[in-house]
């Protein structure tokens, strides 16, 4: 595995882009996570309960199922390889960079916003 996923972090990005509106996508919390870990297994399966792993804290298994069916297949980000098993397709590495993309933009602006309150 290669870097761990900082779920307070996503969590704090997604709460900013629910700010701005956006309530899908780098909005939600339940889609960063899974693609996080999609994304960061590219070329290996990735098991159902390493997604739990980092979902449980804020979401039943019910949900991430179905997020997982109706989101991720149906879209196309993910293909189901086996039972519980995924692996992310060139579409979903597209979206997994994109949320790269979309926390980089988060950290600088609230390091933006942080230079401005201490600005006299």
């Amino acid at each position: 595995m290669s870097e761990d996923i900082d779920v307070k972090l996503e969590q704090e990005v997604a709460v900013f882009y629910q700010s701005l509106g956006i309530h899908q996508g780098p909005g939600d919390i339940q889609y960063r996570i899974i693609l996080r870990v999609l994304g960061r297994n590219e070329g290996r399966i990735t098991e159902f309960a390493e997604i739990r792993k980092y979902t449980d804290p804020f979401a039943d298994k019910g949900s991430i199922g179905s997020k997982m069916k109706t989101v991720f297949q149906l879209e196309g980000l993910a293909e189901k390889v086996k039972r519980g098993g995924y692996i992310i397709t060139d579409k979903g590495v597209m979206a997994s960079n994109f949320l790269k993309d979309s926390t980089t933009f988060y950290k600088k602006n609230k390091r933006m916003g942080e230079i401005i309150e201490r600005m006299p």
